[in-house]
């Protein structure tokens, strides 16, 4: 009940339904829409396990996954991506609080976990549409980023009523610090993507 309520929320957020963000903003427990979020990623996991014992593993670009590495991946995932969520969205909303003391990160961590388990199940079918064509996997994670990028300055300006310019800085200075990171990253272990491959 509490899961498909999640999602309706999640998925009115991610409508920008700008009295669904305050709302949400303003709920004090996190831990049931974490243990939310962490379940529906379970259970995308098993079915992502069937099908590759089905399908005799997966496929891209007709390159087979590496099988241990890609399972090792499916059990640290769902954990995994609640790490990530609560360090992205804790990121943002700590340029937040640094950029006005008023603000805090609580309530942006609230918002992201409700749009993150509407995010489980669009991570889902991208990485499904990746197995079929590449091009398709590319233009649905282009769109994905353009509108979280989008989606990310609503609710910053809601959720802290920030002026517009407030908003572009917090929004602007994570992605900066994210973009540093991923760079460092791909020069540190460039042939990374590669062990995913057989």
């Amino acid at each position: 009940m509490y899961l498909g309520h999640s999602l309706y929320e999640g998925i009115k957020i991610l409508a920008l339904d700008k009295k669904t963000i305050k709302d949400t903003a303003r709920e004090k427990n996190l831990e049931e829409i974490f243990l939310s979020t962490l379940f529906l990623n379970y259970i995308i996991v098993v079915i992502l396990y069937i099908i590759s014992l089905l399908n005799n593993g997966f496929t891209i670009e007709g390159r087979a996954l590496n099988p241990s590495i890609f399972y090792g991946l499916l059990m640290i995932y769902p954990f995994f991506f609640n790490l990530v969520v609560y360090l992205v969205y804790g990121l943002f909303g700590g340029v937040a609080e640094l950029l006005e003391k008023k603000a805090h990160i609580k309530p942006l961590l609230s918002v992201g976990f409700h749009t993150a388990i509407v995010y489980t199940v669009l991570f889902y079918f991208i990485f499904l549409a990746f197995t079929f064509n590449v091009i398709y996997g590319l233009v649905l994670i282009s769109g994905f980023l353009l509108y979280f990028i989008y989606a990310m300055f609503v609710v910053l300006k809601t959720v802290y009523s920030f002026s517009g310019n407030q908003t572009v800085i917090v929004l602007l200075v994570p992605f900066l610090i994210i973009g540093l990171i991923a760079l460092i990253i791909s020069s540190l272990f460039p042939n990374l993507l590669g062990l995913l491959f057989v």
